[in-house]
């Protein structure tokens, strides 16, 4: 009810509502990094022109409260978990507030997890569920893959990796898997980056082997325990703190630990083989703090199918075994064990409580707000430049401007993307020339040629009526505009994604920022300056 929805969640409805069919399934799955699945889910509401809040929510909470459901009705586990996790802050809030495909990642790992017991007997409904997670993202093919393969080594020893025997290939497993196998690769073509796509233009500034380490022991760690990775921060590019950094590797390794002394034979593969395939590709290619959710629900798919076997913490028992104690001594041990194991649920829950009372308290993003300051005045009708998002400074030459600066409607800042699915037009001249068609960010990286047709192409129009941000008018237009004749109309609220676990994240520390008009407008849309604090 209160959260207003940002960047990423606009960024889709916004191609649902503008772009066609063909762009969907062929052309944005390129620089979105994700299959169709998602949009596809939204286009029809977006075309009839559903409310777009209402209807983003309405998506997630289906998800996550089928989600909820399956976790406290059909699972395993003990109650305590059972009651605790269904407000894991990946899952209520991150997946559930939140409106993005991870809510549908998260109820697709459930299905996996619901249909793995009776996989060998009934295999098409695992099937599905795993091809059901491939459709939502690239992360979920990489975690089907490892799944799938785990099974086919399972399925490989079942029949004695006899795999030229014609039993073999007419096994129905390994049939409704080769299906599998060839949507996954069809996916893959779908998505794979076009070498313009812009979140790959980016140079890193870790190494791939702190990158690696991060995947491989720290990322469970940080999220369920720890703060290693701030919002919207990724292992490539992020400053760790390296005492934090190096606590989460360390609590990573214990539970890496406990997870291999709770495993058993048959379940173990499952966990190795798509962990390893996740951690390699996410340390390698891409991942970002939001991201974070997935190996957590993985996880909890890992977790459910190991209580489901009758032999699980069988190295526990027999490491206890081999340590004689008394029973009292043992008696203690379990308790502080389960207390123990009762940490990485419970602070989640604390980042729950707590990251919705700041998403009830403050603004999460300012986006909503500000559109109701542009309906208020119907500035709707003026033409509008945004700051873009590389900050601009001002010894920079005009070689390095073009460089640097994005212009194709991929850097602009956030805020025109954000603000844009409460208007039936788009009237940012920086994102993609003003058209109603691309009213999105199209995550193309312009060449400095480009970047230059852009600049010209706004040269041509004029000055703009307004201004989100600050823009070097000067570069652009030369002599001909000024921000001197444009004063401040509204200021946006200056936090920026201010939720992230117990974290206010760049609330206070991100500068304001204001709506700007030009002078000579003042009196014909019925606003007035404000003073610039």
């Amino acid at each position: 009810m209160f959260h207003e929805p940002w960047f990423d969640e606009a960024q889709a409805w916004q191609i649902a509502r503008c772009a066609s069919l063909k762009e969907i399934l062929f052309e944005i799955p390129h620089y979105e990094g994700h299959p169709a699945l998602w949009h596809l889910m939204l286009f029809l509401p977006a075309k009839l022109g559903f409310p777009y809040e209402l209807t983003l929510k309405f998506f997630a909470i289906v998800a996550i409260g089928i989600s909820g459901w399956l976790i406290l009705f059909r699972s395993s586990f003990p109650l305590i978990v059972k009651c605790l996790l269904p407000f894991h802050y990946f899952i209520f809030y991150q997946n559930g507030v939140v409106s993005r495909p991870y809510s549908y990642m998260t109820l697709a790992l459930l299905l996996m997890a619901l249909t793995f017991k009776e996989r060998n007997v009934k295999p098409l409904g695992f099937v599905l569920s795993m091809a059901f997670l491939c459709m939502l993202s690239g992360y979920g093919i990489v975690l089907a893959g490892g799944v799938a393969a785990a099974w086919t080594i399972e399925i490989l020893i079942e029949k004695k990796w006899r795999i030229f025997d014609r039993s073999f290939w007419k096994d129905k497993r390994i049939l409704e898997l080769a299906a599998l196998l060839a949507l996954a690769i069809l996916l893959v073509l779908q998505i794979m980056p076009q070498t313009n796509t812009f979140a790959f233009s980016i140079k890193r500034v870790n190494p791939a082997w702190v990158c690696l380490l991060y995947a491989f022991f720290a990322m469970l760690p940080d999220a369920t325990l720890l703060n290693v990775l701030e919002c919207e921060g990724m292992p490539k590019f992020s400053a760790f703190d390296t005492t934090q950094f190096a606590l989460a590797v360390f609590v990573g390794i214990i539970f890496l630990i406990a997870i291999h002394l709770f495993s058993t034979k048959r379940n173990r593969l499952y966990f190795y083989i798509p962990y390893v395939f996740f951690s390699a590709f996410t340390g390698i290619v891409y991942f970002s703090a939001h991201h974070m959710g997935i190996p957590l629900i993985f996880f909890v798919f890992w977790f459910w199918i190991a209580f489901q076997d009758e032999e699980r913490g069988c190295l526990f028992r027999k490491l206890f075994a081999s340590v004689k104690l008394s029973e009292k001594d043992a008696k203690s041990l379990k308790t502080v064990g389960i207390f123990m194991a009762l940490i990485p649920l419970l602070m989640p829950v604390v980042w729950t409580v707590v990251g919705s009372f700041n998403d009830i308290r403050g603004d999460y993003f300012a986006s909503k707000k500000e559109a109701a300051f542009i309906k208020e005045h119907d500035l709707e009708n003026c033409t509008f430049l945004v700051e873009w998002g590389e900050v601009i400074e001002e010894d920079w030459s005009e070689k390095e401007f073009f460089e640097r600066v994005n212009a194709y409607g991929l850097d602009v800042s956030v805020d025109p993307v954000s603000v844009l699915p409460y208007f039936e037009h788009n009237f940012c001249l920086n994102l993609n020339r003003g058209n109603d068609r691309f009213a999105y960010a199209t995550h193309r990286f312009a060449s400095e040629e480009e970047s230059r047709e852009e600049f010209a192409w706004l040269r041509a129009q004029g000055a703009p009526d307004a201004i989100i941000g600050l823009v070097d008018l000067k570069t652009i237009y030369g002599d001909d505009a000024s921000m001197n004749d444009y004063v401040p109309v509204y200021k946006i609220s200056p936090r920026y994604i201010g939720v992230w676990k117990i974290f206010k994240t760049f609330g206070d520390s991100f500068k304001s920022r204001y709506i700007y008009l030009r002078k000579d407008l003042l009196d014909q849309y019925g606003v007035e300056e404000i003073e610039m604090k």
